[in-house]
């Protein structure tokens, strides 16, 4: 994407005319929109060497919970590899990340609102 379209794709974020973006690790850093609520991990963000990118992490989720209000972080956790990086991020912020039971439709919607 351009750098023209994506910028005009974040104004339409920010406007509320799109309730969904989805980014790359350019948009982890520097982006400030206030309704942001929901940050959603799909992978773990990694170095080159496949260890925790603990930086990139908080990058990431920092995007949610901004000016005072509660935000929500959910990482995607598919394979014990996976586990051992959030894990690893886990000991690193030395912050308990809560399992959430996706079959659990009452305590997804408890801890988004």
């Amino acid at each position: 994407m351009m750098v023209e379209q994506r910028a005009a794709v974040i104004e339409r974020f920010r406007e509320g005319k799109e309730k969904v973006l989805v980014t790359t690790n350019v948009c982890a850093r520097g982006i400030d929109v206030e309704q942001v609520s929901v940050v959603i991990n799909f992978d773990l963000p990694v170095d080159k060497d496949g260890n925790p990118d603990n930086e990139t992490y908080l990058h990431r989720i920092g995007r949610t919970g901004r000016f005072g209000k509660r935000g929500l972080a959910v990482n995607m956790v598919d394979s014990k590899h996976s586990m051992n990086i959030l894990n690893r991020i886990q000991e690193h912020f030395n912050k308990k990340i809560e399992r959430l039971d996706t079959d659990d439709l009452d305590e997804i919607e408890k801890i988004a609102n």
